[in-house]
């Protein structure tokens, strides 16, 4: 695995469906969330990247028991006519790791391990203030948790 960090510049914007579950559940719930996504993706205008999609979460997992959300997205130039029943969500710029993730999805959690031991040993901790957010592309295939499977994770980081 690989560690970068990189810091946005800009506001960016995301159109999806939430996901909204317990922990225990919560892989179902996303698995579901995506298929309406892209069932529906024609219906989300300004899509910047048809073959992107974004995990999105808010900074409550860490020992949360209780209701988690997840947001299946697609990441929007502009936002304008929201379809019925979807969200928006913007994220404003700030710095952030980024985990380059290479192995089975079942084992993606792995990562965060890796990036919170890599974050304390260069004098960072995570941020959780902000979302934290997963890029998925033609090279993530989670169905089949192969090998090959490839994903980006992008964790709200400052200085120690």
């Amino acid at each position: 695995m690989k560690v970068e960090l990189i810091e946005t510049t800009e506001i960016t914007s995301y159109v999806g469906i939430r996901a909204h579950s317990t922990m225990t559940n919560l892989g179902s719930a996303v698995h579901s969330a995506f298929q309406q996504l892209t069932k529906r993706r024609d219906e989300i205008n300004n899509v910047v990247d048809r073959k992107v999609t974004y995990g999105i979460t808010p900074p409550n997992y860490k020992g949360n028991d209780g209701m988690l959300d997840f947001y299946c997205c697609y990441e929007v130039k502009s936002l304008t006519g929201l379809p019925h029943g979807m969200v928006h969500i913007h994220l404003l710029p700030r710095l952030y790791s980024v985990t380059h993730y290479k192995g089975p999805a079942s084992r993606s959690s792995s990562a965060y391990d890796f990036t919170s031991k890599w974050l304390s040993d260069h004098g960072y901790t995570y941020d959780d203030v902000s979302y934290y957010f997963e890029r998925y592309d033609e090279m993530t295939v989670i169905e089949n948790d192969d090998e090959s499977n490839q994903i980006a994770i992008y964790c709200p980081i400052k200085k120690k």
